[in-house]
């Protein structure tokens, strides 16, 4: 029988496929070209009568649907309104972007946040994960850091925000309310700033910001050196029909706010769907943050009381 014959392709032949491959997918190139610019042309230019419907709200946004809320939360009555915050442990991934906005939005210094995030370990090797908690001043009705002073240092909004008076509330009595507080979550400001120690202190630092409806200065305007300082929900923000900053930019949505007298609203459905805990409610001081306490993956019997 002849033995088959091996062909072995010759430099020519090499050469013509691989030119018929380079013009193929030049072709296809340009056709994709043109198909795209067919595409991309503007066509004729509409009337405002016939602009397109806004687009729908993303089913499962609940940034959107938290930003509806509270600007429907403003139209009513300051009394009517009952702001709370909703934090699920199980959704935070421990990123910080919360702690960063929080100060870069209030100009905080290195004395304290007012946001802290801790961590704990949880789970038995090999089911080993972290549990992340995001805290901050949970607005209680019954404040512990007001009876500490003196009256009018600390009042209670209508809506359930605690307000500090800077220019009063520093020196003792801010040493006194932040020892008052059981979260950790008054600091005093020491006046210092990050960028001390370097060439300049940087512009950001020294900016003017808004607090309590007042123009803020650090060491300046409106908030004395040794002034007791916590969250107070971004309450300008929320005067201005935007959410608190700390809101916007949890990526992992572990942070949810709104009104608890409004039925329908995002917090109120939390609340209702899923078993949760209020720190220190044993307390009797009707804290307004509540955390979803339904436990969490890979991590069994662990919830808010991993850290708490």
């Amino acid at each position: 029988m002849k033995a088959e014959e091996t062909r072995v392709p010759t430099q020519e032949a090499t050469t013509r496929r691989g030119f018929a491959g380079w013009l193929a997918a030049a072709v296809a190139a340009v056709a994709s070209w043109a198909t795209a610019g067919t595409l991309c042309r503007r066509g004729p230019r509409r009337g405002a009568a016939e602009t397109g419907a806004p687009l729908p709200v993303a089913p499962g946004n609940w940034l959107v649907r938290m930003q509806q809320e509270l600007l429907r939360a403003l139209e009513r009555p300051l009394a009517a309104r009952r702001w709370v915050m909703v934090i699920d442990p199980r959704a935070c991934i421990g990123c910080q972007a919360c702690v960063i906005a929080c100060r870069a939005e209030n100009v905080t210094g290195p004395a304290g946040s007012y946001r802290r995030v801790p961590e704990a370990p949880a789970g038995a090797f090999p089911r080993l994960t972290n549990v992340f908690m995001p805290t901050n001043c949970v607005q209680c009705d019954d404040l512990p850091c007001q009876r500490a002073v003196p009256p009018g240092m600390i009042t209670k909004r209508p809506d359930g925000i605690g307000e500090f008076d800077y220019a009063r509330l520093k020196g003792a009595y801010a040493e006194a309310a932040a020892k008052a507080c059981p979260y950790r979550a008054v600091h005093v400001d020491d006046g210092r700033f990050f960028t001390e120690g370097t060439p300049q202190v940087q512009a950001y630092e020294r900016r003017t910001f808004t607090e309590y409806q007042n123009t803020m200065h650090r060491n300046a305007l409106g908030l004395a050196v040794g002034a007791a300082r916590k969250c107070h929900f971004c309450v300008h923000r929320l005067e201005a029909g935007v959410l608190p900053a700390c809101v916007t930019v949890c990526i992992g949505g572990a942070i949810h706010f709104g009104d608890l007298a409004d039925p329908p609203s995002t917090v109120s459905e939390l609340l209702r769907s899923h078993r949760s805990v209020r720190i220190h409610e044993e307390a009797g001081i009707e804290p307004r943050v509540y955390s979803i306490e339904d436990g969490l993956q890979g991590a069994p019997g662990h919830a808010c009381a991993t850290c708490h």
